[in-house]
Order: C-alpha cells, then sequence, then structure tokens
C-alpha cells in the first residue's frame, strides 16, 4: 500500500532495520542538537557507514531532517510530528477502506437467512488447504476472525519479518478485540527493539489485547478458537505458503504449545524501549545456544533477528564480559551465573499471567 505524505507519495517505510544502535544515533542528535554524520561517527566511536545506514533508517522514520542553513547537518524530529507526516495519511486509508468492508459486509449479511433457510449445515470437505495465493489467505482469515467468539493465539516474528498472513490478521485481531474476543500475541524478546512492532503492540493494548515476549519463537502460527490454525507449509525463508488446517486436534495442540511459552514469557509494554527487563533473559539465550556449537544464522533465526544485529550483540556480550574469543565468553558467563540464569529464574521474578 501506499501513502500520501507531504513530501509526496512513497512506500510505508521500514526496509531498514530498527534497533538500539539506531536509537542511540537519534539520541546522540537530540542532545547535540544538530550534527554532521561525521560528527556523530566520532561521537559514538563508530564508522561513518554504520551512521549512514542508521540515518538512512530514520530518514524513513522522518525523525531526522537537514538543518535549516546547514552544509550537511542533521537535526532529529520528534516522534510525534514524525508521525502526523508519516501515519496519518495511512490511517486515513485504512478507516476509508474499514468503511468499504463494513459496507460490503452488510449487503453481504441481508442474504445469510436466505442461504440458511434452503441450506442444511454441511461438513466441511477439507481439512488441510495449502496456498500461497495471498487473496485466497486473506479471505479464509477473514471467514476464520468473523466466526471467532471465544479466543486467538498469535506466535510471531517482530513486525518488520512478517508473513503475509499476519500482515492480514493484524486489523482483523484489533476488530475481533472490539467484539471481546481475547487476543494473546508472542513475539520473541528481540521484537522489543523494533519500532514497527511497538506501534503494533500500542494499538493491541489500546483494544485489550495481550502481548508477551519469549526467549524463543519456534516458527509461527495462528490458532482461532482452538479449532482453526493458520501454519507455514515449508521452512522457506519467505514463508509464503500456508497451511490452513481445519482440524480442532492440531489448533488445540498448537494452542496447548502457545499455553506453555506464554506462562513463562515477560508481559511486555509498548511505551518502553530498547529490550528492557528481557536483556538478561535474551543474553543468556545467545551465550546457550553459541556454547551449543550452532551457526550465527541458525541462531539468529531461532531469536527472530538478522545476522548482523546478533553478531551485534554478541560483540557487545565480548566487551562487557572482557573475552577474547567466543569461547572464552562462554566459560566466563559459565563462571558468573549468566548461562541459565533465565531458564532457572523462579517464575515469580516474571511478569504474573
Amino acid at each position: 500500500m501506499e501513502i500520501a505524505t507531504s513530501t509526496g507519495t512513497s512506500e510505508l517505510p521500514l526496509s531498514g532495520e530498527v534497533d538500539e544502535f539506531v536509537v542511540r544515533v537519534y539520541e546522540r542528535l537530540l542532545a547535540g542538537r544538530r550534527a554532521t554524520v561525521a560528527v556523530l561517527a566520532a561521537g559514538l566511536g563508530v564508522s561513518l557507514r554504520q551512521v549512514v545506514e542508521a540515518v538512512r533508517v530514520l530518514r524513513e522514520l522522518r525523525l531526522v531532517k537537514d538543518a535549516a542553513r546547514s552544509q550537511g547537518e542533521l537535526v532529529a524530529v520528534s516522534p510525534e510530528e514524525a508521525q502526523m507526516e508519516l501515519l496519518v495519511p495511512l490511517e486515513r486509508a485504512i478507516y476509508s477502506e474499514r468503511r468499504r468492508l463494513n459496507d460490503v459486509k452488510g449487503q453481504l449479511l441481508s442474504f445469510e437467512d436466505a442461504f440458511n433457510k434452503t441450506q442444511r449445515p454441511q461438513r466441511r470437505p477439507e481439512t488441510v488447504v495449502v496456498t500461497s495465493d495471498p487473496a485466497e489467505i486473506e479471505l479464509r482469515l477473514m471467514e476464520a476472525v468473523q466466526r471467532c467468539t471465544s479466543e486467538i493465539l498469535v506466535m510471531q516474528p517482530c513486525v518488520a519479518q512478517q508473513t503475509p498472513e499476519l500482515r492480514h490478521a493484524r486489523p482483523l485481531v484489533l476488530e475481533a478485540l472490539q467484539r471481546g474476543v481475547r487476543a494473546l500475541v508472542l513475539y520473541p524478546h528481540t521484537a522489543r527493539g523494533d519500532a514497527g512492532t511497538r506501534s503494533h503492540v500500542r494499538d493491541l493494548a489500546r483494544a485489550d489485547g495481550q502481548v508477551r515476549t519469549s526467549r524463543e519463537i519456534h516458527g509461527r502460527f495462528i490458532v482461532i478458537d482452538r479449532r482453526v490454525a493458520f501454519v507455514p507449509a515449508d521452512d522457506s525463508a519467505d514463508g509464503q505458503r500456508l497451511a490452513v488446517v481445519y482440524d480442532a486436534s492440531v489448533a488445540a495442540f498448537l494452542g496447548g504449545i502457545h499455553d506453555r511459552m506464554w506462562e513463562s514469557a515477560l508481559d511486555y509494554e509498548s511505551g518502553t524501549s530498547g529490550y528492557a527487563a528481557a536483556m538478561d533473559d535474551l543474553r543468556a539465550t545467545i551465550l546457550e545456544l553459541l556454547a551449543s556449537g550452532i551457526k550465527d544464522e541458525v541462531i539468529a533465526r531461532r531469536l527472530g533477528m538478522s545476522e548482523r544485529s546478533f553478531r551485534r550483540h554478541v560483540a557487545a556480550i565480548m566487551q562487557d564480559l572482557t573475552a577474547g574469543s567466543r569461547f572464552q565468553a562462554g566459560v566466563l558467563a559459565a563462571r558468573t551465573g549468566l548461562l541459565g540464569s533465565a531458564a532457572d529464574r523462579p517464575h515469580s521474578a516474571r511478569s504474573s499471567a
């Protein structure tokens, strides 16, 4: 979807990754009023290339702009001002489409009584439908959510890594919450560093949805009333093929997995940037997975982050432990009690259910 802004028409941003370093650059720019990329790099002790990439992400989010009457200097823009420029036109478009959707639904409901009078209830012929057609995925999601009466369970990566069915599900879940349906959404801890996720969590919180983050998110799925499940149909990176499972036993099994992970997960408040209370849990998870000898790309995928972000975390952990190698970091972590600390943390120390 495209949105119109005061600077023209552009695609929705977040093509780059919003992480802690991008937030640091923004904070540095706020503290210094205005600065060039070179000054920011020198002040943060990093390369020009890192700052250039961070500034590109901030520009996409309309959080920085060129200073007036300056040579290459940048100034920070408040999130409220950026939101007005970037999100208001999009919200108008969503509101318009939602009204159109409700009009169509109202027209179709006029024919429901006639259909029910002439057609006997029939058992759904298919148990599993595998599709990569976005239109079919959206229609099956709409049908399932509109029939939902009790709960929607979601396990997913951060918003920046959402697949088509998860994007389609977002407005549907919000509408279901308004009808009194319960929604429990699980993210990995790494989603706490994603601005798009924080924005979505705010929307869920306003509608009384519940969000928590966990050490590892094993795949993604949506379970509706524990009778229908939407799960990946393959292990491909883009995850375009989706299996819609109309089998209550499978949906209940996935619901049980969600229940167990939900119990040990940490409450996520959208107003906090960074990993906050989940940082110790995240660090312990990284150290444990490193100690197991798993490849970086596999760990990053299991944690729901890019390899670049994962390596930054590893570098920060090694620096904190004053370790010269990953092996030494593992030894020092074991000596200081970091390994296993997250898993062994008493349940009372976590957020209550």
